[in-house]
């Protein structure tokens, strides 16, 4: 059965802000000229066309969905949809002498995006206990504006990919190590309290002489 918790427990075991942190300070360190923030959720487009979360050209990292706990390989992943919101406008290169449409400008950054989140290494965010994205869904650029929102002089995309947190449940192979005794027919474990329930489940009762 499930240990009660504190709060203080609870929260300490929550990691996703941390999660979120990483992200952030791996993408600002990657774009070079791009605004990169975090956000605590999901936004609505209205939130987005005010400004107020992120300027632009800017990227504002969050999360739009936590599933359940899922068991592998004895430990246990926490799947978090992660939701990367882009904010563009068009953009004057004074270097060239011309203008770039704000859609360009948006693609250009959500491509690199995509790009990060293939990387073998920069997808990691510099955490231990964290998958790379899942390739099933795969990361993914879609447009979340209106023509009423473009009209207003800027684009938003946002892109979307789902990483596990590991670790959040006890392992299957955490605990005492058993034994065998002398005839080599059963397993002996230290005291009763250090046997795995999935063991037990299966062996039944390790007190029971062998038939």
């Amino acid at each position: 059965m499930i240990a009660a918790k504190t709060l203080d427990e609870m929260i300490a075991a929550s990691r996703l802000g941390e999660a979120i942190t990483a992200a952030v300070a791996t993408v600002d360190g990657l774009m070079t000229g791009v605004h990169v923030e975090a956000h605590p959720g999901k936004l609505d487009i209205y939130d987005i066309v005010k400004r107020e979360v992120v300027a632009a050209p800017g990227v504002a990292i969050g999360w739009s969905r936590i599933r359940a706990a899922r068991e592998v390989d004895g430990d246990y992943q926490t799947p978090i949809e992660f939701t990367a919101y882009i904010v563009a406008e068009d953009y004057a290169n004074l270097t060239e002498k011309r203008r770039i449409p704000r859609e360009t400008v948006a693609h250009g950054i959500g491509n690199y995006l995509l790009d990060i989140l293939h990387d073998h290494e920069a997808a990691y965010w510099g955490l231990a206990g964290i998958t790379a994205p899942y390739e099933t869904p795969p990361p993914e650029m879609r447009p979340v504006f209106t023509a009423k929102a473009y009209e207003q002089g800027a684009c938003f995309y946002a892109v979307t990919w789902t990483q596990g947190l590991i670790g959040v449940g006890a392992s299957h192979f955490a605990g005492a190590t058993p034994a065998v005794d002398e005839d080599g027919q059963r397993l002996v474990f230290p005291d009763d309290e250090s046997i795995p329930e999935w063991i037990e489940a299966v062996v039944g009762d390790t007190d029971e002489e062998a038939p």
